[in-house]
């Protein structure tokens, strides 16, 4: 099996938006450093309309099937190679939010009363993401225990941070069974699975070939490195339920997905990094979300977008942009402990 298009492309940099084997072959090379660091985040609005109604035709399958909760958002973290900017300052994001607007209730007895949360990482369709050393050779898939390593750190990363009050469990995923339900949605099977079980509130779901991608956003799905849904509980009438009367609804399921077509490395130039796209992707799960401004300051960028161009305010893990922070950062830790401490 050979690299796809998007494995050649060594992105630098990536925005964020907030609101899925076999791979084809091409003869393109692989891109610069500087020009993979061009980017661009599609704006909100377009977001929503690019993927609403997948979700709308989800959450109508959920409904008919009598079941108690349905998806609020897809969380996508965008990858694209060109950008042009007219004015003198762009702003490409300005989240002020702590959240999304969900989170996982206490003790909820819906999750078997639950303080904490709980995580597997597994899925059904056993594609893997390929990595490569710096000068580019070496070109091999991660095996399951690497990538399992990789997920382990994301999630230790929030599991260390002083203030979590309340556990964060893995759990297996039970054998022969199908973890995520979301995987046969987007590869053309709306049916879903038959050996289908949640096993956790937070499933890492691994990596899917690009076409899972596609079928979530068309064209626009090539440039997705990784994916969050976030699904809350309803009450009779479809309606969010806010049981502990904190102003938000109540998360049910989080599903996360990464996008194979990739390569991933660490900290490396040529590759998207591991740490910061899964705990990224992570905290999403874990009920955070995009914090802090983003913005280019210069006359013109007709010549495209480098990575000094970009300023951030603050600079964060969860900042509406990826530009391999691979460290938790103030604001990250204090938006996880405005969630999780005190639980």
């Amino acid at each position: 099996m050979k690299p796809s298009t998007f494995l050649r492309r060594g992105v630098a940099l990536a925005l964020i938006g907030a609101a899925a084997c076999e791979a084809p072959t091409t003869s393109q090379s692989p891109l610069s450093p500087s020009a993979a660091a061009r980017a661009v985040a599609p704006s909100t609005s377009d977001e929503v309309v690019a993927v609403s109604p997948i979700l709308q035709q989800m959450n109508a399958q959920l409904a008919a099937a009598k079941s108690n909760i349905r998806i609020d958002r897809a969380q996508l973290l965008y990858s694209s190679n060109g950008i042009n900017a007219q004015k003198a300052t762009l702003l490409l994001a300005n989240d002020r939010s702590r959240g999304i607007g969900i989170e996982w209730v206490p003790g909820d007895p819906r999750r078997s009363g639950r303080i904490g949360v709980t995580y597997a990482f597994g899925s059904n369709t056993g594609v893997a993401p390929f990595t490569r050393d710096a000068n580019g050779g070496n070109v091999r898939q991660l095996t399951t225990a690497e990538q399992d390593a990789k997920i382990e750190q994301a999630v230790a990363a929030w599991r260390a941070l002083s203030c979590l009050s309340a556990p964060i469990t893995r759990v297996p995923v039970p054998a022969g069974t199908d973890p995520d339900y979301l995987d046969e949605f987007f590869r053309g099977n709306p049916a879903g699975s038959p050996n289908y079980a949640q096993p956790a509130d937070i499933v890492e779901a691994g990596w899917q070939p690009p076409g899972f991608f596609n079928a979530i956003a068309g064209p626009d799905g090539d440039f997705i490195i990784g994916i969050t849904f976030t699904f809350y509980f309803t009450d009779g009438a479809g309606n969010p339920t806010d049981i502990d009367r904190n102003g938000k609804a109540d998360a049910a399921l989080a599903e996360i997905f990464y996008n194979a077509g990739f390569y991933f490395g660490d900290r490396a130039s040529n590759s998207v990094d591991f740490f910061s796209i899964l705990a990224h992707e992570t905290g999403h799960g874990l009920g955070l979300g995009h914090f802090g401004k983003l913005f280019i300051t210069k006359p013109g960028a007709a010549d495209g977008i480098q990575l000094s161009d970009i300023k951030f305010a603050p600079f964060a893990l969860m900042n509406a942009a990826y530009v391999i922070p691979n460290v938790i950062q103030g604001t990250d830790n204090s938006q996880f402990c405005q969630i999780w401490a005190s639980r």
